[in-house]
């Protein structure tokens, strides 16, 4: 049996090859135009966390319903819920909804301003 101290010294050895190769790739192109290491990472961190939330709460749900774009809160519910007040939230639900591609694009533009960012700091 393991000990967690041996585990954790222990290399993961479900990663695919492939894994690592394109992220050492990616790595490489964000130095290539630029940035240093730290900031390749934080680049590379920030995509991945707004990817895999993008799929999870965004594209998945969208390929899994006929609606194309479900509301922020239904009408239904706001209605029945007069009383409460959230005059911000009830602006916000009165616009029309972005669809998963419009969504996309708008994660790119803000990883895209992400790494000009760190561009223009050096």
């Amino acid at each position: 049996m393991l000990t967690a101290t041996a585990s954790t010294s222990t290399p993961p050895t479900s990663a695919h090859p492939n894994r690592l190769t394109n992220l050492d790739r990616f790595l490489t192109l964000l130095r290539d135009i630029g940035l240093d290491t730290t900031a390749a990472l934080d680049v590379h961190r920030h995509l991945s966390l707004l990817v895999f939330s993008f799929a999870l709460m965004v594209d998945h749900p969208a390929d899994r319903t006929t609606t194309a774009n479900r509301p922020l809160i239904p009408a239904p519910w706001l209605e029945e819920h007069t009383d409460l007040d959230i005059p911000t939230l009830r602006e916000a639900a009165a616009l029309p909804t972005p669809s998963p591609d419009e969504q996309f694009q708008a994660l790119i533009a803000l990883i895209t301003t992400q790494v000009r960012s760190h561009l223009h700091s050096r």
